[in-house]
């Protein structure tokens, strides 16, 4: 008698959970699920995994991601450029790389509408810093013979670029550069080493479980979501700070090898027979007033910020080295009064991938008639 009704009890509590487990599948999903189409590289810390393909799904969306021949995630494209072809790529990170869209709704695809005649090779990949997706030009993207590209900073770069590991990502170490005499820049970190979460044989089967669980369902997910450690208020204020905070101290270095970067980049986009252009990408925080409001009041921030300052630095030193400039700020914050243009997990949706392009495809058209002052 009394096994029958631990059955009936198991058998509710089974019940529920899964009831459970519905309800939120339906009402708030929790699950995040990276697609298997990244592997570690002993050059630039990672890289696309050529013809892999898989889904990205959060609470948010569920896309598909298909990586090419070359590593991109692009159709297949010919490094040889057809004869009177004009060519431009377009790097950065996940913003880039089209983190939550679909293909066709990414900035490469839209800017390739836009201009028309110009065909577009989107060279982004989740994670990478201005570091990176230089090294990557030079190891990959020179070859497919540049008239233009765009290069895609967002603010967590001015981290990566100092960084020895994915600044928010698992994906391990990455190279480095570090300021020599006269501001050389010295290459670091290479080979890069191997973390243990490129090599799921050696990670103990219960993390690769737990990994399941999280990655499948959505009761596991939300419970360890409210289990886990707060990132530490101190971290939170340097990053802020270092951004955002007033005063030109705040973040000085980590500016100053970005605009060694940034010079490096345009010589060989130079070199390459191309014309490079920056364009500053806006974070969420700097676009919606009532996100930047919470996230002082969930970290705790505390001093003063410009949340401009990004945009002005950059401007700064693209001037310096004479590249063409973009701060789409300006826009994003117009347009944001009538559409919403991120996911809340601060990349662009649809709607903020078309926008950037139409900002874009009108310096390129600009640039195109003759030689253009860098502008905010």
């Amino acid at each position: 008698m009394k096994g029958s009704k631990w059955m009936v009890a198991l058998a509710g509590l089974v019940a529920g959970l899964l009831l459970c487990e519905g309800g939120l599948r339906w009402i708030a999903p929790q699950v995040y699920r990276r697609p298997p189409v990244w592997q570690f590289d002993p050059e630039l810390g990672w890289s696309h995994i050529p013809r892999s393909s898989g889904w990205l799904v959060s609470p948010e969306f569920a896309v598909e991601y298909r990586i090419n021949a070359a590593g991109l995630r692009n159709r297949e494209i010919a490094q040889e450029k057809r004869p009177g072809q004009q060519r431009l790529l377009c790097f950065g990170d996940s913003f880039v790389e089209g983190w939550g869209v679909r293909e066709e709704e990414r900035v490469s695809e839209q800017l390739e509408q836009g201009l028309g005649g110009v065909e577009v090779v989107n060279f982004g990949v989740a994670g990478y810093g201005t570091d990176q997706e230089w090294l990557l030009f030079e190891k990959q993207g020179a070859q497919y013979h540049p008239d233009w590209v765009v290069l895609f900073f967002y603010g967590n770069d001015l981290w990566n670029n100092a960084a020895r590991q994915g600044i928010g990502a698992e994906r391990g170490f990455k190279p480095f550069f570090q300021l020599g005499t006269e501001g050389r820049l010295q290459l670091r970190g290479v080979p890069v080493r191997k973390a243990e979460f490129w090599d799921q044989q050696a990670v103990p089967w219960q993390r690769r479980f737990e990994a399941y669980l999280q990655q499948h369902w959505h009761l596991y997910a939300l419970g360890r979501k409210m289990m886990a450690p707060e990132v530490p208020a101190q971290q939170q204020q340097r990053y802020y700070q270092g951004l955002y905070g007033k005063g030109e101290e705040q973040g000085a270095e980590n500016w100053e090898l970005t605009g060694r970067l940034l010079q490096a980049f345009d010589l060989s986009v130079r070199q390459a027979g191309g014309r490079l252009l920056v364009v500053c990408v806006p974070a969420l925080v700097q676009i919606e007033e009532e996100d930047w409001k919470m996230k002082r009041e969930l970290h705790g921030l505390v001093g003063e910020y410009d949340l401009q300052k990004p945009g002005r630095q950059l401007q700064g030193l693209t001037a310096a080295y004479r590249i063409p400039f973009l701060d789409l700020y300006a826009a994003f914050k117009e347009r944001a009064r009538s559409q919403t243009l991120y996911f809340r997990d601060s990349h662009w949706n649809a709607r903020g991938h078309e926008l950037a392009a139409g900002e874009v495809a009108v310096l390129v058209r600009a640039l195109q008639q003759g030689p253009v002052e860098a502008s905010p």
